[in-house]
Order: C-alpha cells, then structure tokens, then sequence
C-alpha cells in the first residue's frame, strides 16, 4: 500500500504541472517521474489511478483538470409545417 501511495504522489504531482495526460502522451513525456508500466502496474489500469489521484490529491487533479466553461448550445431552428388538408369522410358501403 505504502507503494501505491508513493506512486499516486509523484503521479499526482506531475499531473498538476503538466495536465491530465492519457497513455501515449505520457508514454512520449521525456520528463516523467516514473515509467508508465510502474506507474500503471498498481493500479491495474491507467483509468483506476486516474480515479485514485482524482478522489486522494483533490487539489492537484483540480490543477491537472481546469474546469472549461461549457459553450451555450446553439439555439433550436422551429421549422414551420403547412397544415394538412380536411380530408373527406369516407362514403358508405352499398349492401
């Protein structure tokens, strides 16, 4: 437990000054503090210690995640239906 914790710290660190990264990106970082497989390996799996940094380092996910005004959504277009003609009632059957 005591390396998952470590990890998580280095991690969550990195991320507040660098941003949330996925694989490849951090794969391709030349600064990372740790190999992605040790970095990994702990946790099962890149998402899971996503979620640990999230819920442990709150701070420092916030850092890594800058919230980003959602854009207002584009106003709906009403298009205008022609109204239906009256159609006739049907005739009765002879017999």
């Amino acid at each position: 437990m005591a390396n998952k914790k470590a990890v998580l710290k280095q991690l969550a660190d990195f991320f507040a000054e660098k941003g949330m990264m996925n694989p490849s990106e951090y794969k391709a970082a030349e600064d990372a503090p740790i190999r992605y497989m040790v970095a990994k390996r702990p946790f099962g799996s890149w998402a899971r210690m996503q979620s640990m940094v999230k819920r442990n380092f709150p701070d420092q996910w916030a850092k890594a995640n800058p919230v980003a005004t959602p854009a207002p959504a584009p106003k709906a277009v009403v298009k205008k239906v022609a109204p239906k003609k009256a159609q006739a009632a049907p005739k009765k059957a002879k017999k």
